[in-house]
């Protein structure tokens, strides 16, 4: 009885529409973040003798309470739409691409940290009975938003080593627009600015995502049109 050899396993193709749905995480990731960031920056002005003042009167309000934890929910989404992103952006990347990722979930991860202590206080009274926005508990508020946007600079530091790491793939790699490189390497170097221009520069991020899930989508839907038979 002759001996059969086990037929080699076939070639799979990857496929067509592997960055479709990256790309279409990534415009909604950017939405996300632009929402969540907006209602972020509606929290009151923590500088002079009032800043106790105005955060009792911000919190002591149902609505604002109420808006903290959409913010929350928001960006907490917005960071994990964002990793699902990362990974078709990084593949974009070529040999740079451990430094898109690195660079990419440090932002993730500290803009979820941002979320998180950015709106606890508001969360907290809201949820809790025995947690009053008075005076006293307002001190840990102000604290809170301060971690908060210490963490959101935190976070554009690790966007701007993801952007940069494009930027430089750009130079190397026609997968990486120059456009898409260069207008990151613009929000790479704002972002350098820190506690300066922590608080626009995620929407500039945001942007920018929008820029490059589009190129995602495009890419996925041109070699989805090469592999039809004609």
């Amino acid at each position: 009885m002759a001996s059969q050899s086990p037929e080699p396993a076939p070639h799979v193709e990857p496929a067509p529409h592997r960055d479709l749905w990256p790309g279409i995480a990534g415009l909604a990731a950017a939405a996300l973040l632009i929402t969540g960031h907006v209602l972020w920056m509606r929290t009151p002005d923590l500088e002079g003798s009032g800043a106790i003042t105005r955060v009792v009167l911000f919190y002591v309000k149902d609505s604002n309470q109420h808006l903290a934890e959409a913010a929350t929910l928001i960006l907490l989404a917005a960071g994990m739409l964002f990793l699902f992103f990362l990974v078709a952006v990084a593949r974009l990347a070529g040999n740079r691409s451990h430094l898109v990722l690195v660079g990419g979930t440090v932002f993730a991860v500290f803009l979820m940290v941002a979320a998180i202590t950015g709106n606890i206080f508001a969360v907290t009274a809201d949820h809790s009975e025995v947690f009053p926005v008075i005076p006293v508990t307002s001190l840990a508020a102000i604290l809170l938003l301060y971690v908060a946007y210490g963490a959101i600079i935190a976070a554009m530091a690790g966007a701007a080593v993801m952007l940069f790491a494009l930027w430089r793939a750009a130079q190397d790699t026609p997968s990486v627009p120059a456009w898409l490189g260069w207008a990151g390497f613009v929000v790479a170097v704002l972002s350098l600015a820190g506690p300066l221009t922590a608080w626009f520069t995620p929407l500039l991020l945001a942007l920018w995502m929008l820029g490059a899930g589009v190129l995602l989508i495009l890419n996925a839907r041109a070699r989805e049109g090469e592999g039809r038979p004609t």
